[in-house]
């Protein structure tokens, strides 16, 4: 009898061994089971987290995994054929542009020479005609050439500058005599047009680092626009700080937006009747920051004023 009890405990013993076992084997395949999809889960989120920086980094790089899932592998798939497509658009604008910029430069050059000639027999023509009314015809047809003239020259620099295929020439440049040179440039337009220059110069020569062409252009541009809407009288200051600035000033009959003005093809008055196609100002800020300086404006519905700052040159500089 005892015999057969300790029997059936041994039974027991090894069928809870058994048992036991098995919970373990159950318990290690769910844990498995669980952990599997956890890291795949984990992993996914790290390359998804991965694929957000290389589309984050500059330029249209094509994207790449790490981590190979199926699912994952085609949707970059899709990404990187978007990037392709962009690519293409992209580098199909910028021969679309390049080639808009070196038609109108082309026509733009093409028009000057006759433009200029038309201009010279319109000049002829008006000395040597006698009747007044014929001469104010002429006149008002030179007028009218000569605004042609400085829209294709101004359409022509556009388009030089655009291309960036100019670099400046830097070097020591007296910022007093280049004004002085443009304002007595002006002088007759600054009597058609009854304003006045004021020049108020530093107390020593002002000596700035800048492309001495470039830099007269800029500040023709402004005088030119000075004459065309200043009310009374157009003033010149220089001062010297960290880096040197002239401000060109002038009485202005209505508020000026101060943040487009710079803007390509901005006219202040949008009827139609102001001359010039609105590039004067945007090739002035072009033409500055390409030289390491800067131009900006400020209105306070009376006055309107335009600062140019540039760097200065020191004494000892090489030329």
């Amino acid at each position: 009898m005892d015999g057969c009890i300790s029997i059936d405990v041994c039974d027991i013993s090894q069928e809870r061994d058994k048992i036991d076992k098995m919970e373990i084997v159950i318990a290690s395949f769910l844990s498995i089971a669980v952990l599997v999809p956890v890291i795949k889960l984990y992993l996914l989120k790290r390359q998804l987290r991965e694929i957000v920086r290389q589309m984050e980094e500059p330029g249209e790089n094509f994207i790449s995994v790490d981590f190979v899932d199926k699912d994952l592998v085609s949707v970059v798939l899709q990404l990187n054929k978007m990037i392709e497509f962009l690519q293409n658009i992209q580098a199909e604008a910028v021969r679309g542009e390049k080639a808009v910029r070196t038609s109108a430069a082309m026509i733009s050059h093409d028009m000057r020479t006759p433009l200029t000639s038309v201009m010279g027999y319109l000049q002829l023509a008006e000395k040597k005609c006698e009747e007044e009314e014929v001469r104010q015809d002429i006149k008002i047809a030179l007028d009218r050439a000569a605004y042609c003239n400085g829209l294709v020259n101004d359409f022509f620099e556009l388009s030089v500058i655009d291309s960036e295929q100019y670099t400046p020439v830097m070097e020591r440049s007296n910022l007093c005599e280049v004004v002085c040179e443009e304002i007595l440039a002006n002088y007759i337009g600054f009597e058609k047009s009854g304003v006045t220059p004021v020049f108020r110069q530093a107390d020593d020569v002002t000596w700035v680092w800048a492309d001495r062409k470039l830099l007269s252009r800029v500040i023709q541009n402004l005088i030119s626009n000075g004459i065309k809407y200043a009310a009374g009288k157009l003033e010149f200051v220089i001062v010297k700080g960290e880096k040197v600035s002239i401000t060109i000033s002038s009485p202005v009959s209505k508020a000026v937006d101060t943040e487009k003005i710079f803007e390509k093809y901005y006219r202040a008055d949008t009827s139609g009747r102001s001359e010039g196609a609105g590039l004067g100002l945007y090739i002035c800020r072009k033409l500055m920051r390409d030289m390491n300086g800067d131009i900006s404006a400020y209105s306070d519905g009376k006055v309107l004023e335009i600062k140019m700052e540039m760097p200065e040159s020191d004494k000892n500089e090489i030329v």
